[in-house]
This record gives structure tokens, sequence and C-alpha cells, in this order.
């Protein structure tokens, strides 16, 4: 990523000049500037003692460089943006992402889909759950997102909709969300069953990195359809 920002403050330059400035080696430099274009970076060299090269600035965007959680989190914000409306440029939104996806490696395109595969997008809340729904605090997110992507266990304090508090470990294959209420579709442990919390009533969550787990959405997803048609929220 240095080096891109390097390239994108000059019209040309040479490997020699590059090395120089980052404090590298021209091995490196070279090295780094095949991955750039394994990436899809419009690079250009010219061959010569100099080694010149320059980012190409006439052939459209350059390429940006996102993280698996910044895909998911583009790919959730279109679905929300799509539920229930009809919104310029929305039929625009799927061909993007496939882009998106087809720019990256085949193994990191993979691991990207299977992370969107897990957040299931309904409909908006009903007026029932708005009626008392709160914020997740802000600490829970973090912690969440960790447990979600590293696929191991998270344990926490759960609030049911009586008030009543309990211990839970649980394995977060997935999440849905009914804007602007978001649920952990999980397996609780110890009941060994699926189940549904709502996030705003978790408390103190920490990760259980010595319980690792393996995703499977099947269940959790006719799960969440059923509760959904139910409609009762008493998850958890």
């Amino acid at each position: 990523m240095r080096l891109l920002d390097f390239l994108r403050g000059r019209d040309g330059t040479t490997v020699a000049e590059i090395a120089e400035a980052l404090d590298v080696s021209a091995r490196t430099v070279h090295r780094d500037l095949a991955t750039l274009r394994q990436q899809g970076i419009p690079l250009s060299s010219d061959t010569g003692p100099g080694g010149g090269v320059r980012l190409e600035r006439d052939r459209g965007v350059a390429a940006v460089h996102l993280s698996q959680e910044e895909v998911v989190a583009l790919w959730l914000a279109a679905n929300l943006s799509a539920t229930g409306s009809t919104l310029p440029w929305g039929s625009a939104t799927r061909s993007g992402l496939q882009k998106l996806f087809a720019s990256v490696p085949k193994e990191r395109a993979r691991g990207m889909r299977e992370l969107c595969r897990r957040v299931v997008v309904g409909r908006p809340a009903s007026a029932r759950v708005l009626a008392d729904v709160g914020t997740p605090p802000e600490e829970l997110l973090a912690v969440f997102e960790r447990a979600f992507r590293e696929q191991v266990c998270l344990s926490f304090e759960y609030r049911d909709r009586h008030g009543k508090a309990t211990r839970r470990i649980v394995e977060p294959h997935g999440l849905l969300v009914e804007s602007p209420v978001w649920y952990v579709l999980a397996r609780d442990v110890e009941k060994a069953a699926a189940r549904m919390f709502r996030m705003d009533r978790i408390r103190r969550a920490r990760l259980v990195p010595d319980r690792p787990f393996t995703p499977d959405m099947e269940g959790l997803r006719a799960q969440a359809e059923a509760q959904r048609a139910d409609d009762t929220r008493t998850a958890g």
C-alpha cells in the first residue's frame, strides 16, 4: 500500500528511486510491483537499467483494496438500502459487487462470499419489536465481529423479553438483520440447539478462542424464517 501511494503521487519513477524512498531493496520493489499487477493495478514499466514504472491513470478507476469486513459491510449496506424501496442505480448494486468479487484472487473472493452468505437481510422490524428495541453496547460489535470472522464461540449475558438474565456460550453462525434490529443466529453450546439472540439484549460479551466451530447456515436460516413468521421474538 505504501508503494501504491508512492506511485499515485508521481507521473513516473524508477525502481531505484522507489527503493530509496521506501527504504527497501530493489528486489522487494520488483516483488511488490508484481503483486500489484496480480491484483489488477494498471502499471506500465520501461525496460532498461533504471526500471522505470508508472501508474496508468487513464484506464478507469484504480483498484481499491478492501478487507473482507469492508466488502461485507458494502454488501450489507447495499441490501439494506434495497429492502422495501426502489432507489436510483439500485440495479447496479449486484453487478458492481460481482465485479468487485471478480477483481480479487479466487480464494479471497470465496472467503468474502462465504462471509456474506452468513448474513441474512429480512424485512424491516415490526412495530412490536420497535416498541422496546435498544442499542447494542458499542464494545459488543468488535467482539462479535471477531468471533464471527474467526469462527470461535462467544460468551455473553443475555436478558430475555421478561428481563431474566442468563449466561450463554454460543457459536455465532450467522446474523439476521431486520432493520434496525440485529439478531445473532447461533447454536447454544450447552443446550445443543439453534437460538436467536437480539443484539441489544446482549451484555458482557467475550471471545472463547479455544472453542472453534464450522459455520453451518442451512438449519439456522430455516430457524430464522420460522421465527420471523411467528414474529413473537422470544429468542434465547
